[in-house]
């Protein structure tokens, strides 16, 4: 039986013999001839018990090697490798660790508990086997607080004789609940304190809605809301902490809970029943909510019941107007915004500015509470004690952060039964994490080193861990330390493993591409492209192209601005977004003569969270009705004249002819040719001057107008209605057919000189865009919009209802529509080089710099109607730390030449030379349109422009500009004149072609 012969690591084999298990434990070392194991004992298993030979004892664990009393199999070693032969000569001292064959063993030590410091956990193991030459196992299971104390104390559900795990983990003490039932069954346990975290109130309300200061939520409001009292964002105690929330009325507060036990229910509890026990109570009830790792949540419609640390981030970011509670960390890497906590010294402030300020100890805010509790002795010096009582809520300094809570490790007293081997693993794993090492590890996972104070482990292992009689005394090789750095029990800084490394290097990787990314970010700064792009109706283009080139020209950093033309609706469609885009806008801005359509705006205020957008008016302009019909054809009046009821008919199809009755009726004297089709032109994609006329013709004439309103409407099927792209098939259509109809915005209807349909306004005036455009009409229709009766929405409410179609006053075109801007009401998300330019072009479109709308043929709003686009516009929330574009008009010495500055004492050669041959265009028509008169009369001529020369006459003197009257000379000098004129004009012309053209290819090639 025992020869001899030492034995070191041993193996379990078992051997079938009829109903009976022979298990016999082999040695490592083999025997003298260095061929054959060396035997140390045999056990015998009859189904019930295991009964010893050679003086060989066992532990409860190894009752399961045989499946059944008959049906004995060769047992594989469980996964746990806790069955282990001891001998009774010691009673105490293990013989070996068991495995599942002759050889090495590999020794397993599992734990579970509290998700925050998973992380860690793992890269602390991974980094022990990489430089263990040893065969062992570490593994975690990130499964909360709750359950972790669960499998710590327990060995099945209400069986506290054994514990499950060899190493339990909570952000809170062992509830007191779980440490008495430990000591009721003869257990004794530690706390092992490792690292300090905060736990964060989380939200989802938009940025813009909470405005500037951040969301202020007290003890009792906190308690409250998480108690169910509260369940309205808009709710007027919330309200008081914050006026400028601005939320929708009644918006529910969607609050997160977690469903199994865990460290931040027990710390968020425990914080709430410290600071505000009165309002602590349950709604339903009155009774005390309590405290703890699991709780009795109100069962209501607006609380939701979340898995884990990921459901409770899940909830947060995709649920609108929701609040939790999470490890700080976590929230941090999701930038989630966090409610501001009043801290005991009376500060508002986030657990992220607690983090960042440190006191002249060199704590922040979370070190801090530690101190704090050390100094106060409220953490027991025996680690052996019911710790469940201990906290650091609310300890006292300017900077400390209200809820703080102590990670720990829980470990059983006695070890005595564990192997050297399993023993030395765990033991070493705790010196790695409570280390300096370990300790620095933990701020890559945003938690904090504990005190010095509270770093206990060592004395408790010194003095209070009961050990086996022999334990593998793992140590740390920290440098090279010959001969002895390659012990089999050394975990050694110079071992690795390749996964271990090659993650070394791209983490390493990573951080270098961040820190080069920082550094371009930086330098981007002065000379960075900054991109600005916006789409929608093509009446402003021209009008937003010169002002967008006008910011490139003057601004120090490179700017590129672009504005796509494609109509009103389809600027709305790219400004929502869809699925394609991940539901994100196409554009930083729209821009429509219509408002954003409900359809649209409620998608937006529907998703997760709601999106919320401003409407911003910066334009006012009249949709004119245009017709080519022959002014010999038309009546008396010598203009075309149509009420509404008369408008909708043709456009709807019922009216198709220009000699109908209802027509005639109005133009007295109207002689077109019978039967003559009128050829009605509309826009083929949806378009604001659709919506506009829809709109028009729907309020003033319901009953003939069939088609709806809309930037889209299903015209007839008919041979007179001729489908047009944009504007400029619109003009094309107006000017080439012939007795034709169309809208059009009236400022391009008067550029092309088409003859416009007379429309009747409310006060029951007929004139033509052009002549009340002439009267203020236009401007008139905006100013009665705010000053009228009914209040407009707030900016961003829904504007789908608002128009300017037949506005009260003498002199109003009864066809305006309003140019606004759709930008998004939160920013904060937006690069914030691009949102400054968004906030610059807003600026110079909504304060009409330059004197952009009057040149490009559109009504400025009135100051009452531009005083509302300025206050919705300054609601809009940028990014924090933005660095805003400012303007200089006059001569601002040195502040002038900042980068972000955008100073009309910059210019560029090219806007000079497009001045100037624009001044030139002007002189060549004057004289053109001079020559073309004095040919015909024959008086002198005018001088010529300032940079020509006048010309000379058949018989007047040079440069005169007169021509002969006589007679006999009079068409042959007219005509001279004439052609010597349009030949020098061509020739300008040409040239001034010519320049354009290299130009062009000039701005092409920059």
């Amino acid at each position: 039986w025992l020869k001899s012969c030492a034995f070191a690591w041993a193996a379990m084999v078992s051997v079938r013999a009829a109903s009976v298990c022979f298990l016999f434990a082999v040695a490592s070392i083999p025997g003298g001839n260095g061929q054959s194991p060396c035997w140390e004992a045999d056990v015998e298993y009859t189904g019930t018990e295991i009964s010893t030979r050679s003086n060989v004892k066992y532990s409860g664990a190894c009752q399961n090697f045989c499946l059944s009393d008959t049906a004995c199999q060769v047992y594989t070693w469980k996964s746990d490798l806790t069955c282990v032969l001891f001998s009774n000569t010691t009673g105490t001292a293990p013989l070996a660790d068991a495995h599942s064959g002759p050889g090495a063993c590999e020794i397993e030590v599992d734990g579970s508990g509290t998700t925050n410091p998973s992380k860690f956990f793992w890269q602390v193991m991974e980094i022990m086997r990489a430089r263990s030459t040893k065969d062992f196992r570490l593994t975690y299971r990130a499964v909360g607080s709750g359950t972790g104390q669960k499998e710590f104390s327990q060995v099945a559900d209400g069986d506290y004789s054994a514990a499950l795990s060899d190493f339990g983990s909570g952000d809170i003490p062992m509830s007191s609940t779980h440490y008495n039932q430990i000591l009721a069954n003869g257990r004794r346990m530690v706390h092992v304190p490792f690292s300090l975290g905060a736990i964060g109130i989380f939200h989802s309300v938009l940025g813009a809605e909470v405005g500037s200061q951040g969301l202020k939520l007290s003890p009792c409001i906190l308690a409250r809301i998480f108690s169910g009292q509260i369940t309205q964002w808009d709710h007027a105690d919330i309200k008081a902490d914050n006026p400028d929330l601005d939320v929708p009325a009644g918006t529910k507060i969607q609050v997160g809970h977690r469903r199994l036990g865990s460290s931040s229910t027990g710390g968020t509890t425990g914080y709430l029943e410290t600071k505000c026990n009165a309002s602590w109570t349950h709604v339903s009830t009155g009774a005390p909510m309590g405290s703890g790792s699991i709780i009795t949540w109100p069962d209501l419609d607006n609380f939701h019941e979340v898995e884990g640390s990921p459901g409770m981030k899940a909830l947060i970011a995709y649920t609108a107007y929701a609040i939790g509670y999470l490890d700080a960390g976590h929230g941090h890497q999701r930038a989630f915004s966090e409610v501001k906590l009043l801290n005991e010294d009376g500060t508002w402030l986030t657990s992220s500015e607690a983090i960042e300020v440190e006191d002249a100890d060199g704590n922040n805010g979370i070190a801090a509470a530690g101190k704090a509790g050390v100094d106060s002795g409220s953490i027991p010096s025996d680690t052996t004690a019911d710790w469940s009582s201990v906290n650091l809520y609310s300890k006292a300094g300017p900077n400390t952060w209200p809820i703080v809570l102590v990670s720990y490790i829980y470990l059983s007293k006695d070890w005595t039964m564990m192997t050297p081997g399993k023993a030395g693993i765990l033991k070493a794993f705790v010196d790695f994490v409570t280390g300096s090492e370990g300790q620095d590890l933990l701020a890559d996972y945003s938690f904090n080193k504990i005190p010095t104070a509270m770093n206990s482990w060592s004395n408790t292992w010194a003095d209070v861990i009961d050990k086996p009689g022999i334990v593998t005394d793992f140590t740390f090789e920290n440098s090279t330390d010959p001969w002895d750095g390659q012990h089999s029990d050394v975990i050694s800084v110079k071992r690795n493993s390749y996964s271990m490394w090659k993650l070394n290097e791209l983490s390493v990787a990573i951080e270098s591409a961040a820190s080069r990314l920082e550094a371009l970010e930086a330098s981007l700064n002065d000379y960075g492209i900054v991109p600005l792009h916006g789409s929608g109706t093509t009446n402003p283009k021209n009008m937003f192209a010169k002002a967008m080139k006008l910011m490139e020209h003057r601004a120090r950093v490179p700017l590129l601005l672009t504005y796509r033309a494609v109509g009103s609706s389809t600027g709305q469609k790219e400004f929502v977004g869809d699925a394609a885009s991940s539901n994100r806008s196409y554009n930083h801005f729209g821009a429509g003569d219509i408002p954003m359509d409900k359809t649209r705006y409620d998608e937006l205020r529907a998703r997760s969270p709601p999106e919320i957008m401003v409407h911003l008016p910066f334009a006012l302009g009249a949709l004119g009705i245009f017709h080519n019909i022959p002014a010999d054809e038309l009546g008396t009046s010598g203009e075309l004249q149509l009420d509404a009821c008369a408008l909708a008919k043709i456009f709807s199809g019922v009216i198709t002819t220009w000699d109908h009755a209802d027509i005639l009726a109005q133009n007295d004297g109207m002689s077109v040719p019978a039967g003559t089709e009128i050829k009605i032109g509309h826009r083929k994609l949806g378009s604001s001057s659709t919506g506009g006329l829809a709109g028009y013709l729907n309020k003033k004439c319901p009953n003939d107008w069939s088609l709806g309103t809309g930037s889209s409407l299903n015209w007839p099927n008919k041979t007179n209605f001729i489908e047009v792209q944009g504007s400029p098939g619109m003009q094309t259509h107006i000017k080439d057919v012939a007795h034709s109809l169309g809208y059009l915005d009236a400022g391009h209807g008067h550029d092309f000189g088409f003859a416009e349909v007379a429309l009747t306004n409310k006060a029951g005036q007929t004139r033509t865009s052009k002549a009340s455009i002439a009267l203020g009409g236009v401007a008139d229709a905006g100013t009665a919009l705010v000053t009228g009766g009914d209040p407009l929405p707030a900016a961003s409410e829904d504007w789908s209802g608002v128009n300017l179609y037949d506005m009260p006053g003498d002199n109003t075109w009864p066809i305006v529509l309003m140019s606004y801007m759709y930008v998004k009401k939160s920013q904060e998300s937006t690069n914030p080089k691009t949102a400054a330019a968004l906030k610059a072009f807003i600026d110079v479109i909504l304060n009409n710099r330059d004197g952009l709308c009057e040149e490009f043929g559109f009504t400025a709003p009135s100051a009452a109607l531009q005083t509302l686009a300025l206050a919705a516009a300054a609601t809009i929330v940028y990014p924090v730390g933005m660095t805003e574009f400012v303007f200089e008009d006059d001569t601002d010495a040195l502040n002038g030449m900042k980068s972000n500055v955008i100073s009309s004492k910059r210019h560029s050669f090219d806007d000079y030379e497009r001045a100037v041959i624009k001044s030139n265009i002007a002189d060549l028509q004057s004289l053109a349109t001079s020559l073309a008169a004095s040919s015909s009369v024959g008086p002198p001529g005018p001088p010529g422009p300032q940079g020509l020369k006048g010309l000379q006459g058949e018989r007047g003197p040079p440069g005169s500009g007169t021509v002969s009257n006589t007679e006999t000379d009079t068409d042959s000098g007219s005509d001279n004149t004439i052609s010597l004129a349009m030949s020098i004009v061509a020739l300008v012309i040409s040239l001034i072609s010519v320049v354009l053209g290299f130009l062009a290819f000039r701005q092409a090639g920059k």
